[in-house]
């Protein structure tokens, strides 16, 4: 099978010459048998996605529903920039070009931003668990998008369009999805003409499947609601009123184990448990407790509990178009709320549960006109968002528990102007101005149980003592105050009833049994802090010919700083960029053949970079975000579609990228120091070694080193066909293979986070209306069958886990439009 998809591969390769193909297999043949255009809105005007001189992908709604994207993790299909996946929880990470957050915590900015309905959506969550359902495109922006977006994204933006209510047509239609795993996704709408100035659309969704992980885990279980109301009382005015709603439920994402690190390295996990098996079926939780955890020295114990998720996403948006005498005026107000709470292993937790409630109030205004030979866009940008959290990450011998609110408020002032020297020549300049002002507020509480005595002033426990027995150390349940952990270690003989807790001092209890102490820390953090920022951006355009283009632009970017729960670690400084993108677009042989080229030269500096470290100040492992790093990003697009007769379509798209850390330095201390880099004992202004929990520090240099999620390679390539076959019955069919490179995963660096190349092959085969109207239809997704490592993580107990990739997935699909 994989010989064959190799010859299959390559003979595409051949036939599609060198390229890559934008999104646009979700184009389809005009009535000439040429390529039809995908319309965007990416530079917040509609045009031809051909004549946007910018990086971009966008995928179409056909292409939406032909290949299945259902979620957001499915965009890794048709875009070879974009890498998204979840390791654990509510929160989703984004990567693009290899730049994104690991950390998917929610007090730090996303690198890349999502957009739903032109609202800038603060967190990933809201946008990509609520969003995939009755869509017209979806558009990935590649690259710093400082001027026009709400709020700055050094990595670039994505954009989730829903369809809008059709003025003067009533219609409905449906899709229905069945497949293994109990796969069911149903959608449907209606658009109801409410006369001839206003319209209704209403849109839902149900999406579940089973488990593909044999303890339960990544499993789907989704509902969603959309409604939206048009009204064009003139040709000058026009409102659109929506709202939304997701709850999503079920066990959620999960990893599989892949091995442990113990004092003589790295351990693979026992030959039976493989990616599917996940952290909570009995063979796992036979070798989760084969080993000791730190700092207690004894054998871990099964995971407490099954993972669980349950969030509900609603928001309420507007938008407000007035033609006036110095252009279109356009706003947008937007209102958003997630809130809920989940248990997840993470990598290898027992168990990790959040309880959020976040809040986003926005506003945009935007006014766009044209004097003489200049375009303009002018507007202003408010954004206010608030978050309270209350979390633990229970490592059985380590308890750390969290409670915060967190907060932004933003707003920007913004402009560009495009000077149209000619009819074939635009030149582009753009700048804006943002504030954003943060503040954090909260408490982390750490319960930590060391065998023996606290180190290093006792020497450390030996199994003597009874550290290993089921019964010598406590093993924190789950809880989410300290009170609540004081109660149960008192309630169940752990500590004598009469203990207390000194505060400010840092207590340590002796254990009942005389086996060991806990120490408790309280590090609160109250704090807050500005940031302000010009970016700007400056380009030229030429049309060498009606049909082809080319472009050159400089763009910089820059993302806030923040403040995180980290006792002396409390803030981290903004990042910046510099983007150089160099490109053209193309039609060729009377609209046949599409060849877009762009190459890109990215460097990054005080690049936020988050990771498992220990806090120097109170010995507990954290995760950390800090400017660790410096980096140059380069490589080239190349996005091809050929259509060699009317019902044939070929595409290709290939990206190339070199990436590389000019700085980046990693700091921490056992148990933590197992990252592959070459390192530095670290010392005090003194001299003196820098201590933390009796261990020195090290300062680990991983320069040189590629960025996450970024391979060298990668290709997507896809055919269609389509049969006549009389009357108004078609056959359609079609293929779409993609290959990665091996990439890194973790910023450990550690051999098991390389993700080794692979390839991925969807297939479809559909009778259909050719005039459009129903369809029916199969499908088979993974056809290699491979689970690929999508996250892979170090735990902070030791483990390598990994989440991955989904099963081969096949079934049926009906759709119909009346």
């Amino acid at each position: 099978m994989r010989l064959s998809l190799l010859s299959t591969s390559a003979a595409f390769a051949v036939a599609t010459a060198t390229a890559i193909a934008a999104p646009a297999m979700a184009q389809e043949a005009d009535d000439q048998g040429g390529i039809t255009d995908i319309v965007v809105t990416a530079q917040k005007k509609e045009e031809s996605l051909q004549k946007a001189a910018i990086a971009i992908d966008a995928v179409a709604a056909d292409t939406l529903m032909e290949r299945g994207i259902a979620t957001a993790n499915d965009m890794n299909k048709v875009s070879p920039a974009i890498t998204i996946n979840n390791g654990g929880g509510s929160n989703t990470a984004i990567f693009l070009r290899g730049v994104g957050n690991t950390t998917t915590n929610n007090y730090l900015d996303p690198t890349v931003t999502p957009s739903y309905d032109g609202v800038v959506m603060g967190r990933s969550s809201g946008a990509f668990s609520a969003a995939f359902f009755d869509l017209q495109r979806v558009e990935v922006l590649k690259g710093p998008q400082g001027i026009l977006y709400g709020r700055n994204a050094t990595g670039g933006a994505v954009n989730i369009i829903p369809q809008k209510p059709k003025l003067g047509d009533s219609a409905g239609g449906f899709s229905f999805t069945y497949g293994n795993y109990n796969a069911l996704n149903v959608q449907a709408y209606a658009n109801i003409a409410l006369g001839d100035t206003s319209a209704l659309r209403l849109a839902g969704m149900r999406q579940v499947h089973d488990a593909y992980n044999r303890d339960g885990s990544d499993d789907l279980d989704r509902t969603g609601l959309r409604a939206q109301f048009l009204i064009e009382p003139s040709d000058t005015l026009s409102v659109r009123l929506g709202a939304d709603f997701t709850r999503v439920q079920g066990v959620g994402p999960g990893p599989s184990y892949i091995g442990n690190f113990g004092p003589t390295g790295f351990v693979s996990a026992p030959a039976g448990i493989l990616e599917s098996e996940g952290l909570n079926t009995a063979a796992a939780n036979a070798y989760r407790t084969s080993v000791l955890g730190a700092p207690g020295f004894g054998f871990l114990t099964p995971m407490n509990r099954q993972q669980s998720v349950d969030f509900t996403y609603w928001g309420v948006n507007a938008e407000v178009k007035v033609e006036t005498g110095l252009g279109e005026l356009v706003v947008i107000p937007a209102y958003r709320s997630s809130k809920g709470e989940s248990f997840f292993y993470g990598p290898a937790f027992n168990t990790a549960f959040t309880k959020e409630d976040m809040h986003q109030f926005s506003v945009e205004t935007r006014l766009s006109g044209k004097t003489g030979m200049v375009d303009y866009i002018v507007g202003a940008f408010y954004f206010d968002e608030n978050i309270k959290n209350n979390n633990e990450y229970n490592q059985e011998f380590v308890l750390p528990i969290q409670r915060y609110e967190t907060g932004t408020t933003s707003w920007a002032a913004f402009g560009q102007l495009t000077f149209n020297v000619t009819d074939s020549l635009r030149l582009k300049g753009g700048a804006r101005y943002t504030h954003d002002k943060k503040f954090m507020d909260g408490v982390i509480n750490n319960f930590i149980t060391f065998c023996g005595g606290l180190p290093p002033t006792t020497p450390p426990g030996s199994f003597a003592k009874g550290c290993a027995s089921p019964t010598g150390l406590p093993r924190w349940p789950n809880f989410l105050s300290a009170a609540d952990a004081i109660g149960w270690l008192k309630t169940n003989g752990w500590v004598s009833p009469t203990a207390t807790v000194p505060v400010p001092t840092t207590p340590v209890i002796p254990l009942a049994n005389g086996v060991g102490v806990i120490q408790i820390s309280n590090a609160p953090v109250n704090t807050g802090g500005s940031y302000s920022r010009v970016t700007w951006k400056v380009s030229a355009e030429y049309d060498l010919a009606p049909d082809n283009m080319v472009y050159a632009a400089v763009e910089s970017g820059y993302r806030a700083g923040g403040f995180q729960l980290a006792e002396g670690n409390p803030a981290y400084d903004p990042e910046f960029i510099t983007a150089y993108s160099i490109g053209s677009k193309n039609r060729f042989l009377d609209n046949k053949l599409q060849l877009n080229l762009e190459a890109f030269l990215w460097k990054y500096r005080d690049q936020q970079i988050g990771y498992f470290t220990v806090d120097f100040a109170s010995g507990v492992l954290i995760n950390r975000t800090a400017n660790a790093g410096r980096s140059t990003i380069k490589g080239f697009d190349i996005d091809l579609i050929a259509k060699p007769t009317r019902h044939t379509t070929l595409s290709a798209q290939v990206q190339y990228l070199d990436t590389k850390y000019d700085s980046l330095h990693l700091f921490t201390a056992p148990p933590r120091d197992n990252i592959a880099c070459p390192f530095t004992l670290m010392t005090t202004s003194s001299g003196a070694p820098l201590l933390v929990g009796g261990q020195q520090a090290k300062d680990f240099n991983c320069s040189g080193n590629p960025l996450l999620f970024s391979p060298k390679w990668s290709v997507n390539l896809g055919a269609e066909q389509v049969v006549p076959l009389g009357g108004r019955f078609e056959l359609t069919g079609s293929v779409n293979t993609s290959w990665r490179a091996s990439q890194w995963g973790a910023f450990e660096y550690l051999a098991f986070e390389k993700i080794p190349a692979y390839w991925s092959t969807d297939l479809n085969l559909t009778l259909r209306d050719s005039e459009g109207g129903w369809s029916i239809g199969g499908y088979v997704n993974n056809l290699e069958g491979d689970r690929q490592m999508s996250r892979p993580q170090a735990s902070p107990l030791g483990f390598a886990t990994s989440t991955y990739t989904a099963p081969r997935t096949y079934g049926i699909r009906i759709a119909a439009d009346f």
